[in-house]
């Protein structure tokens, strides 16, 4: 058996591009092409990211490539890495079909973009929203299970009172609908570790909510790491606590001592986030770190109370809760906003996404049907990738009401029915 191995990089790829200017032009302009074969609205939205796409290779990208020759046979495994997030303003400037390909041409206005800020999610044209106003994507926090209840008995309602705190600082996000279902478990057993086990509970949850993601999680530690001897003055020495009790003048009056108290405590958590739909596991985020001093108050303080974040322990919380809440944003922030068809009358189709979540009558959907029941799962690892899915034409909205709206299905290839989905085409 003969075997060749060549590695290859290239510092950048020569793709069928058009500059508008020089070098240092602020407008830079590529033309993208896509099959027709979901319709034409499904055809412009892929053949603008095609154009997107070249633009970024030309303003430089590096492809890692492997070539093997087996038996007379080659085969190549390549990766293709841009220098960064392409910033600008947006503009279609011709569009045609040819055959059975839909041509679209694009213009990228890139004036301010090398004096902003690092890109961010918010500026990348692929989360792109309609112009003038957001999308607001679903989401319900659960139960959190804590994993040592006796460490976190000072804690109190824990693992319902996390939840609640999270879902009210993923609020302060005005892309985010946040709901709260912090008695409802995507677990139907405690004792199992592996969060994707959740998952038929999880789409359940989604669906009877009505929202796109489910987030859950587990406390794994809330344990005392470290202790220290303190002083003891005024207090019982009959208690649980180690300590060196002083035995000398006045003791029996001042009751002087010194005991082991917790000066350093850890708090560890995982979060989890879930298709709300498929019920698939989208992220496992874990987030943790130890605190020193005030960690574990004499007199317990209930979690989340204002009492609590005033503590050295309850600081550190506060820190981690906000990073949680950021890690739940970033996985979701650009996965497309999508809703569900709850009714079908023909080409009628009624969807659980309406004014108070940003559509609007004119808005375009790209229409979706599960190719299956079954997930797509790794036969190695077992892990659970997620549901098969397959375009279905499109959807334009007719009718707008504050928690639905209606539309018409423009062009399907297969029967429409309820459980469908649609996600959104931003405007170009």
């Amino acid at each position: 058996m003969m075997k060749t191995r060549i590695r290859q990089t290239a510092a950048a790829l020569v793709a069928a591009f058009v500059l508008s200017a020089s070098a240092q032009a602020q407008i830079l302009s590529a033309e993208g092409v896509a099959p027709l074969d979901n319709g034409t609205v499904a055809a412009r939205e892929m053949a603008i990211r095609d154009a997107m796409r070249l633009i970024t290779i030309n303003q430089g990208a590096r492809v890692e490539s492997v070539q093997v020759l087996e038996n007379g046979k080659p085969a190549e495994s390549a990766t293709l890495t841009a220098s960064g997030q392409l910033q600008g303003t947006v503009r279609v400037v011709n569009e045609y079909q040819q055959g059975k390909l839909y041509h679209v041409k694009i213009e990228v206005d890139t004036e301010g973009a090398a004096e902003a800020q690092a890109p961010t999610r918010s500026r990348d044209p692929s989360c792109a929203m309609p112009p003038g106003r957001s999308l607001r994507r679903k989401l319900v926090t659960t139960y959190f299970d804590v994993a040592r209840p006796a460490d976190a008995s000072d804690l109190a309602n824990l693992a319902t009172a996390l939840p609640t705190e999270l879902s009210r600082r993923l609020s302060r996000n005005p892309l985010l609908l946040v709901r709260d279902a912090n008695t409802v478990s995507v677990l139907s057993d405690s004792r199992i570790a592996e969060p994707a086990a959740g998952r038929d509970i999880a789409s359940q949850l989604g669906q009877r909510q009505g929202v796109q993601f489910v987030v859950a999680g587990r406390v794994l530690s809330t344990s005392v790491t470290d202790k220290g001897l303190k002083p003891s003055f005024f207090e019982s020495n009959n208690t649980s606590d180690q300590s060196a009790i002083y035995n000398g003048p006045f003791s029996g009056l001042l009751g002087g001592g010194a005991k082991y108290k917790a000066t350093e405590r850890q708090f560890d958590m995982e979060v989890w986030i879930y298709d709300g739909l498929t019920g698939s596991l989208l992220a496992n985020e874990r987030v943790g770190g130890l605190s020193r001093g005030d960690v574990q108050p004499k007199l317990p303080k209930p979690f989340a109370s204002a009492a609590f974040w005033a503590t050295d322990y309850g600081r550190l919380v506060d820190k981690l809760m906000d990073k949680a809440a950021q890690r739940v944003d970033d996985v979701i922030s650009c996965i497309p906003f999508s809703a569900r068809i709850v009714r079908q009358e023909g080409k009628r189709v009624y969807i659980n996404a309406g004014l108070l979540d940003g559509m609007a009558v004119g808005d375009k959907m790209l229409l979706y049907k599960r190719s299956s029941g079954q997930p797509v799962r790794d036969l190695i690892s077992g892990a659970d990738l997620g549901m098969p899915e397959s375009l279905n034409g499109d959807v334009t909205l007719t009718q707008v009401q504050p928690n639905f709206s209606i539309g018409l299905v423009q062009s399907s290839s297969q029967a429409v029915s309820e459980g469908d989905f649609v996600r959104f085409v931003p405007t170009r």
